[in-house]
């Protein structure tokens, strides 16, 4: 959940070139990670890990001259959401510790400042008997090279030759649980943006599966661990796409 922010992967890079002094507060140990490096450039990182030390960072990110953008990052909703659903009684719980920590970062800023809470994505939990097992159905697994991506958007990788094929089998077996495209529809449909470029292009599995119910594609020997988590992401339904933006003017510090 970010509690500051929102951004392209390259507007917090130009706005520190535009002279706006941007920090990015969380865990000390995602500081220089190839997801921090590509999304957060150009950013401060001072670092906090626990959810008071983050108050603080913010605060003292914000004591400077001039515009100042902090982008404040906390991700145990989202883990508890992955291991027990966000329909479960720990979610909820998680989600009061969140609002708590909203409200004391809006308590340390300054008058002309804005906040912003808002997610990355929403979640669906997925029963164990509402999963599709890639390691254990022949139908799936025929044919297929590799499995990417994730439960709720999976990369599938055929073997030379049996690109259609794999993509037949797919659409079948999964039926109305899921949109099944081919790398060339899902370019088209504009799914990874108005342009591909050549060199992203073969990243893309020659079968792109997002499930619009509430399934998951598993592969419970290869990823055993995700395989056992209750809530995913990364679907194209409302429940995973349209998360809320709430906005507060201003702080009560003087």
């Amino acid at each position: 959940m970010y509690l500051l922010g929102g951004h392209r992967e390259d507007e917090i890079d130009h706005a520190a070139d535009r002279g706006v002094a941007v920090s990015c507060v969380s865990l000390r140990s995602f500081e220089g990670s190839g997801l921090t490096r590509a999304a957060l450039r150009g950013a401060r990182y001072p670092g906090a890990d626990t959810a008071g030390e983050a108050v603080q960072a913010t605060r003292e990110a914000l004591d400077v001259p001039g515009p100042a953008l902090v982008y404040v990052y906390t991700g145990d909703l989202d883990n508890v959401g992955h291991v027990r659903g966000w329909g479960s009684e720990g979610w909820r719980s998680q989600l009061r510790h969140v609002d708590l920590l909203a409200r004391q970062v809006h308590a340390v800023l300054p008058p002309d400042a804005l906040l912003c809470v808002t997610a990355d994505h929403g979640m669906v939990d997925v029963a164990p008997g509402d999963r599709y097992d890639v390691d254990t159905d022949p139908i799936l697994s025929a044919g297929v090279r590799l499995l990417a991506g994730e439960p709720r958007a999976r990369h599938v990788y055929a073997r030379q030759g049996a690109e259609a094929d794999v993509l037949a089998a797919w659409r079948s077996r999964l039926g109305a649980d899921a949109t099944v495209l081919s790398r060339e529809e899902v370019v088209a449909a504009g799914w990874f943006g108005p342009q591909v470029s050549s060199a992203v292009l073969p990243r893309i599995g020659d079968v792109v599966v997002a499930p619009t119910t509430s399934t998951a594609v598993v592969a419970t020997r290869s990823h055993p661990r995700e395989a056992r988590l209750v809530g995913y992401h990364g679907s194209i339904t409302d429940a995973e796409v349209q998360v809320p933006l709430l906005l507060g003017a201003g702080g009560t510090r003087g």
